[in-house]
């Protein structure tokens, strides 16, 4: 798949021919290179994460079938079902894990996975309850519940109501009993309410158990005593329903309790089974409310997927029969020892260090001493450790919340590597103590109050940059470094040095200059020069200008205010030589805009761009654009007819969606989605009417559909007349237009209204050299803003006679 320059990302053509083998060999074997292996003493271990190395048995059996690609679509579990092959197979492994969790008769299947298998437990308990009258379905949970439990109710469209994580980490009974009490006060005399209750047996970033046994009572409570609520108990085991068994036998996390109607387990965690292998079970009976008919294929589907792998069924059972109680036994004790010297490595690297074991299960939970109990980001990252937020309360009685790491003692881990682990986290521990941390915001000295004023008073100051320290060199550190933010630094509480900039004479001039280090102004991010009511120039470092996709300096003319919609905010980008990239009007706020871009060889229209920063971790930000719909227009020096050479439809803006990614979803800038992509062609000096007659000729059918930021859903019509293109919006649904009209030679015109100075080696630059420019290129660029405020719906982009003829003149 293509990440192009633009910072997009679109398909790829199918190949017409075949790669040669040993071409297709090299680049399988390129790819098997980056992903890292399980035994060797220096690969990562991925100690944050619950996976492992799959058993030999279990990759054997899957390898034997696999050839035959049998599907064991439907459920295999009752009377005269799956009497041969991999279904049989299947109903032994299912039926047998059952037993282990002391089913006395349960249906099941094997799933992609614990999240397919919450989907189907939720799912079926909604559908069971409300064959029982319930008009109203919701689903209670811990906070600290795994988050597949929310996307399942999100996917059924159920109430999510979660219980705070007290102390214990746990969901207490009595804190069940009582929201079960709210939910039945909420409920009329004459309705009924039904109830999914989930308990967690190992918590994904604890390794503990909840007492489900007194959940369930309080349920069986409940059931007995009449009332207007009806209540299914799902128990998500996904981590310690395959190692709790042979662990803590003694824990009644399963089927032992009568009010625990169905479980999930995750074999391809710590069961030894490759991905994607979960299981599902439920009580006898249960299953039919998740019944489909699938007539067309002759059966009655009560699964989630649908087909799924007969040969993962035979890997499955190969574990299930060839290692059997015994066999998972020793490979729980052995991981339990690895657990307790990898507690006993955290408390010698950090003595002060709380370490917490979780009983019966192979993770281990540490909170560090020192600072924010953060880990250095090397170590984080190499281990893949993940630190989360816990109610905390200190051996002094003191309550709050801490950072806690999560560490896994799977079955493929190693004394060596956690002797590895111990001497890295260690050595970083160490030199944590001798550095001072530089990577997070200093306590005192907050921005001073001009700076945080005038932050706020531009719209696009581009390049408000969040850099740690030791990161702020993308070639050293190209996978990691943190990009560009569209976040004022006041809002983030990033450090930046102001001082107000005054003339020759020592007289005030209004104007304020400003970088992290005004000591060492071009070296460290960016130097900016601002009049904080009507404009900034802002010229970057030399890590900045390698990543900057839009040039080494900005100038921005947002002022004079009222900012309003017709009022845009122009901007104008150089390259590190001096020359004008581009000229941008944004008319919207001040993250969601319809955009025009001028540059001298094409243009783009943006409508519904919107930008946003992401805090990724720590200090770490990166930014999301999201964007309805870019056309692009490439100029050529010949009159030829406009003609549109591509359309690019990526979604339905017709459609509301998620205009952006959740912050755990940021890995590296950037991160740009587009509805639609219009890619068109014209003649500089084209001056007919184009099109002639009817419809523009899209190139794919029906309109081009756009959600602006100035009218919502709109139809969006490009045309050229006159020696210029017209973008014309008219909204769907309600009235409203507007359009912009960009003359087809106002790109050649502008670099010579605005003329730049070198700023590739920006160290050798002074301070005075930019204020100088801001001044010059004020009067240039103010008039264009002037110029192109919206009359009457039109937005009309050109060159003001006063500044042609004052151009002319110099």
């Amino acid at each position: 798949m293509a990440d192009l320059e633009d910072g997009s990302t679109e398909t790829d053509a199918f190949p017409d021919v075949p790669l040669p083998g040993p071409e297709l060999a090299r680049v399988l074997d390129a790819r098997l290179a980056e992903v890292p292996g399980w035994h060797a003493p220096d690969d990562p271990v991925r100690l944050g994460f619950a996976m492992t190395a799959p058993h030999a048995l279990a990759l054997d059996a899957f390898g034997r079938f696999a050839e035959r690609n049998p599907n064991n679509v439907g459920v295999h579990t009752r009377f005269g079902d799956g009497v041969r092959g991999t279904r049989r197979l299947e109903r032994e492994a299912v039926l047998a894990l059952a037993g282990l969790l002391h089913a006395d008769a349960a249906d099941g299947y094997l799933t992609g996975g614990a999240n397919e298998g919450t989907l189907a437990g939720l799912r079926v308990g909604r559908n069971a309850l409300r064959a029982a009258g319930a008009g109203r379905v919701v689903v209670l949970a811990s906070a600290l519940t795994h988050h597949s439990v929310a996307k399942a109710a999100e996917i059924l469209d159920l109430e999510l109501r979660l219980c705070p994580a007290g102390p214990s980490w746990l969901l207490e009974a009595g804190a069940v009993d009582a929201a079960l009490d709210a939910l039945a006060a909420e409920t009329g005399a004459d309705a009924r309410t039904g109830v999914v209750v989930v308990s967690t047996a190992g918590y994904y970033n604890t390794g503990l158990v909840d007492p489900v046994d007194a959940i369930a009572g309080v349920l069986a409570g409940r059931a007995a005593g009449g009332g207007n609520l009806s209540v299914f108990h799902h128990v998500d085991a996904a981590h310690g329903g395959m190692i709790l068994p042979f662990t803590a036998p003694e824990v009644p996390f399963d089927f032992r309790s009568p009010y625990v109607h169905s479980i999930v387990l995750d074999p391809h965690k710590s069961g030894l089974m490759p991905y994607s292998c979960g299981v599902f079970l439920c009580r006898k009976g249960l299953l039919g409310h998740g019944a489909v008919p699938a007539p067309m294929s002759g059966f009655v589907d009560e699964t989630i997927s649908g087909s799924r792998s007969g040969a993962m069924a035979a890997a499955l059972w190969s574990l299930v029969f060839g290692l059997a109680a015994d066999g998972y036994r020793e490979v729980f004790r052995d991981c339990l020892r690895v657990r307790d010297r990898l507690a006993d490595a955290i408390r010698a690297a950090d003595p002060d260090a709380v370490v917490l074991p979780s009983p019966g299960n192979t993770v281990v939970v540490a909170g560090f001493s020192h600072g924010d109990g953060r880990l250095p980001a090397e170590l984080a990252e190499r281990y893949r450790l993940v630190g989360n937020t816990l109610p905390w309360t200190a051996p002094d009685g003191s309550t709050g919340d801490r950072l806690f790491h999560h560490f896994y003692a799977m079955p493929h881990l190693t004394p060596a590597q956690v002797d590895g682990f111990a001497a890295a986290l260690a050595g970083s521990l160490a030199d944590a103590a001798r550095t001072p941390r530089r990577d997070a915001p200093a306590a005192p000295a907050a921005p001073a109050a001009e700076l945080r004023d005038l932050r706020r008073s531009s719209v696009c100051l581009r390049h408000l940059v969040v850099h740690p320290p030791g990161r702020r060199d993308p070639d050293d550190h190209p996978h990691a470094y943190s990009f560009h933010t569209f976040q004022d630094r006041a809002g983030l509480g990033e450090q930046l040095a102001a001082r107000p900039w005054t003339g020759d004479d020592g007289s005030p001039t209004g104007l304020y200059v400003y970088a992290p280090d005004l000591e060492a102004p071009f070296a460290n991010e960016l130097f900016g020069v601002t009049d904080p009511g009507r404009y900034s120039l802002e010229v970057l470092d030399r890590n900045q200008q390698k990543l900057s996709l839009v040039g080494a300096a900005h100038f921005a003319v947002f002022g004079p205010e009222p900012r309003t919609p017709d009022r845009p905010v122009v901007l104008a980008n150089f390259h590190a030589d001096g020359t004008l990239r581009s000229v941008e009007y944004k008319y919207g706020d001040r993250r969601y805009n319809d955009e025009v871009q001028v540059f001298a060889d094409h243009v783009v229209v943006k409508i519904g761009k919107d930008a946003r920063s992401v805090r990724r971790d720590g200090d770490d930000y990166s930014f999301s654009l999201d964007t309805s719909l870019e056309l692009r227009l490439r100029l050529t020096d010949y009159d030829a007819v406009p003609r549109i050479t591509r359309v690019a439809r990526h979604a339905d803006p017709a459609l509301p969606r998620r205009r952006h990614l959740l912050r755990g979803q940021y890995r590296r800038f950037p991160n740009r989605f587009f509805d639609t992509v219009v890619d068109m062609t014209a003649g500089r000096r084209h001056e007919a009417r184009w099109p002639a007659a009817g419809p523009v000729p899209s190139g794919s059918e029906g309109p081009l559909l756009a959600r602006s930021a100035l009218l919502d859903l709109v139809r969006v019509t490009p045309s050229v007349s006159g020696g210029a293109l017209s973008v014309r919006l008219t909204a769907v649904g309600g009235p409203g237009t507007a359009a912009f009209t960009v003359p087809l030679g106002l790109g050649a015109r502008l670099p010579g209204l605005l003329p730049g100075i070198a700023v590739g080696e920006p160290e050798t630059l002074d301070p005075a050299e930019v204020v100088a420019w801001a001044a010059r290129l004020h009067p240039r660029l103010g008039p264009l803003r002037e110029a192109a405020l919206a009359r009457g719906g039109q937005r009309r982009l050109s060159v003001p006679d006063e500044v042609a003829g004052r151009t002319e003149r110099t």
